[in-house]
Order: C-alpha cells, then sequence, then structure tokens
C-alpha cells in the first residue's frame, strides 16, 4: 500500500489535453505536465502517446490512466483497488476497473465478469469476457439482474510495454502514428491516425484483460444528464443553474454561465448558454452529444 502512496507522491503525472482545452486546463491544473493533442484522436492514441513519453523519459514501468470527468470517493477504497491493479499488471494483465451497477444506465459501458483470477482482501479480480456498449434499457435491466456485468469505469493500469505491445499488434496504425509524432513533432502524423477507443481498439480483443471490481463510489459527470444526480430538481422536475426562468418547462436541464436564459413551453431538453455559443439537445441524445462535437 506505501509503495503505491509513494509511487503517486513520486511518479510523473501527464494530462493528456486536446487542444482547444489547453487554455482553461492549465488554469486549474497548477504545475502538472501536460501534452497537447494536435487534435482528437480518442483513448487510443492519448494512451498510446503517454505511454511512449513515459518510456522515452522513464523507461518501462506501471501506468495508472483515468479520465479527467469522473467523481471517485474515497480516497483510501480507491487506492486499494489501485494496489491490486498494480499487482497485477506487474504479472502482464492490462487491468481495468468495473463498477457494480445501482441502475439500469444505458449512458455507460458494460464488462461482463469471467473467472475470479485474484482476490486481495475483500477486492476481487475476474477475467474481462466481453464488452457491450451502452446497451438499451431493457439489456441494461438484465445486466444489473444478472450480476454478471458490471460498469466499464474506462480506468486502467498497464505496464507501459505491455500496452504498447497490444497496440502495436492490434491497432498498427495507431503506434506508427504516434510514434512518428513523438519523433517529428509534425501534426501531420497525428492527422492519418484513426479515431478509436482503447476499450474497442485493444481491450475487447486482447488475453490478458483483468477487471478489478471496484469498492469505491463512481460517478460519470461527463455528460449533463450528471447534473440531476447532484443539484435539486424544481417542482416541475427541472434542473436550473444561473440566471435561469422556465415557465411552462418540466423535466429540462437549463443552464447559463451569464446571460439570462428563459425557457417557455418545453419539456425534456437540455439547453445551455455560454460565452462560447448555445446548445440545445433532447436529454436522450446527451450521450451522443460527441457526434455533434464531430
Amino acid at each position: 500500500m506505501n509503495r503505491i502512496k509513494n509511487h503517486f507522491k513520486r511518479g510523473e503525472r501527464i494530462l493528456i489535453v486536446p487542444k482547444e482545452l489547453q487554455n482553461v486546463t492549465r488554469k486549474y491544473v497548477g504545475r502538472e505536465r501536460i501534452v497537447i493533442e494536435p487534435m482528437r484522436r480518442n483513448t487510443a492514441a492519448a494512451i498510446c502517446l503517454a505511454a511512449m513519453l513515459l518510456r522515452r523519459d522513464y523507461g518501462d514501468g506501471i501506468m495508472h490512466v483515468m479520465p479527467a470527468d469522473h467523481l471517485i470517493s474515497p480516497q483510501k477504497h480507491f487506492i486499494n483497488a489501485l494496489t491490486v491493479g498494480h499487482r497485477l499488471a506487474e504479472n502482464g494483465y492490462l487491468v481495468t476497473y468495473g463498477i457494480r451497477p445501482n441502475r439500469p444506465e444505458t449512458g455507460y459501458g458494460y464488462i461482463k465478469i469471467g473467472k475470479k483470477l485474484h482476490q486481495f482482501h475483500k477486492i476481487r479480480a475476474f477475467r474481462g469476457a466481453g464488452f457491450t456498449e451502452k446497451p438499451n434499457a431493457k439489456k441494461a435491466k438484465d445486466y444489473v439482474k444478472s450480476k454478471k456485468y458490471v460498469w466499464n469505469s474506462g480506468i486502467f493500469t498497464l505496464r507501459i510495454s505491455d500496452i504498447l505491445n497490444e497496440i502495436e499488434h492490434f491497432m498498427p496504425r495507431v503506434h506508427r502514428g504516434v510514434a512518428d509524432y513523438v519523433r517529428r513533432k509534425k501534426k501531420k502524423y497525428f492527422e492519418r491516425i484513426p479515431d478509436v477507443s482503447i476499450d474497442y481498439g485493444v481491450m475487447e480483443k486482447c488475453k490478458k484483460l483483468c477487471v478489478v471490481d471496484g469498492n469505491f463510489l463512481w460517478d460519470d459527470v461527463g455528460s449533463w444528464l450528471a447534473l440531476e444526480r447532484y443539484f435539486q430538481k424544481d417542482k416541475n422536475n427541472n434542473i436550473l443553474i444561473g440566471n435561469v426562468r422556465g415557465l411552462e418547462t418540466e423535466h429540462s436541464i437549463l443552464y447559463t454561465s451569464d446571460v439570462p436564459l428563459k425557457a417557455y413551453g418545453i419539456k425534456g431538453l437540455i439547453v445551455v448558454v455560454s460565452p462560447h455559443g448555445v446548445l440545445v439537445s433532447k436529454k436522450e441524445k446527451a450521450q451522443d452529444l460527441k457526434q455533434l462535437l464531430k
């Protein structure tokens, strides 16, 4: 345990950030090392880039990959799970962390758990037996009922050399493109990289996937719908944040950072007003907004 805690204190922390988010990231993260992606190319390229930079600067070792938009608590339980994952990664496993679902969530990916591999105190680890990306409502209910599926947290613990070998094997264009970019620092090499997630590109195909049963509280707050879990609704089931007024408005999320926002006669919408623009979306489309960004 102390080994992992000391590792976090002295270890290199890298933030892989899309170019359009570099200013706001620098404003809030202080002295962390920030690596700017010249363009978005999904998690496979980002993890490959971090792994290559770490190997170049420090040699081989264990890396922990964590999305920036998750809430995790308590810290002690999270560190305990990472400790187990660290030991498994040292033995050649590609480790992800599964969260026991408490609701039939259709916006998350699921992992089916297989044979138990390891148990350390109360923390269990299983072989990964398959991924399902954002199931429909019926399948999500079946998964929760079966107790054989966990939410895919998107958190990984990996030996640098192992994940680079897997990326080179399953995604040679990603490996080659990132390697060329690291050597030459020219955007054109990043442009050639396929836009593929690490889950689809590697984790669904590899033979040594391991799922650590996360015994910590976790929530993916990277969607506007997450506001409904943390802010109090009004009598019409609306979330109103900022200088907002809603008349005959129901089951909606209204957010403004500055400009007054007034809504009349709407239902089931997300409306966001910011200095950078305005977003209007049906709530059921909230998980698909990445398509709009593309």
